[in-house]
């Protein structure tokens, strides 16, 4: 498919999905607590996410958001995960599809994902990765990012993989890679650009503990417009 159609498709289901229901698209992060929170291999973004869902008395979706798609679209569960935030799925995934029958494209990818992520935001929780930041880049919802240097988030992994720093480090750099290709890909963004935020955290010095409770502070002071606009994801 000519890439200007593909991209033209793409955006026009976008914006077709997030203006369906006036109310629904007003309401979003209004009447629920909603952030959606993304994060570097090894900053601890998933324990940050589970203190806040707690203390929110909400949900976290993380693997849910699989689970959900895979429901809504009737595929296989394994197949989904070829692509979870890996651009380098689309291909194995395409070739799936061939062997197996099943229905598959970017664009049909692209719009489930947009669909069950607002549907889960309309629902309140914190929504992990995925790139659901950018798919509610214009819905008053809280987006945060949690970094890492290199040293640090290589010795957690070690520690929680039992590995040693140095092939934690190299799972890192191939994670966080393929999580920015897949960004890239999707949404036409750079996921680590600090201005797609509404706050960046460096969890070197912090406890996911105090990470959890600085998020909380600073979305009480964060001011958001009354209407929401047409999302320009690609």
């Amino acid at each position: 498919m000519n890439p200007d159609i593909a991209r033209s498709t793409i955006t026009t289901l976008i914006e077709c999905t997030q203006q369906t229901d006036e109310y629904k698209r007003y309401r979003l992060g209004k009447d629920r607590d909603v952030i959606a929170l993304s994060s570097g291999t090894g900053a601890d973004g998933k324990k940050v996410g589970e203190i806040l869902a707690k203390r929110l008395n909400t949900r976290l979706y993380d693997e849910e958001i699989m689970e959900e798609m895979a429901r809504e679209t009737h595929l296989n569960r394994s197949f989904l995960e070829l692509l979870d935030e890996r651009v380098d799925g689309l291909k194995g995934a395409w070739f799936h599809s061939i062997l197996t029958g099943e229905n598959f494209c970017k664009e049909n990818y692209c719009r489930n994902l947009i669909n069950v992520i607002l549907g889960l935001a309309y629902q309140g929780g914190v929504i992990l990765g995925r790139g659901s930041s950018f798919v509610l880049a214009h819905h008053p919802v809280f987006r945060v990012h949690i970094v890492g240097s290199l040293v640090v988030c290589a010795d957690r992994v070690a520690a929680q993989e039992n590995i040693t720093r140095s092939l934690a480090e190299q799972r890192i750099k191939e994670s966080d890679k393929a999580r920015a290709e897949y960004i890239k890909k999707l949404f036409k963004k750079n996921n680590n650009d600090p201005r797609h935020f509404d706050l960046v955290v460096n969890s070197d010095h912090l406890s996911p503990e105090h990470i959890a409770a600085l998020i909380l502070q600073a979305r009480n002071y964060a001011r958001f417009e009354t209407e929401s606009h047409p999302a320009d994801l690609l």
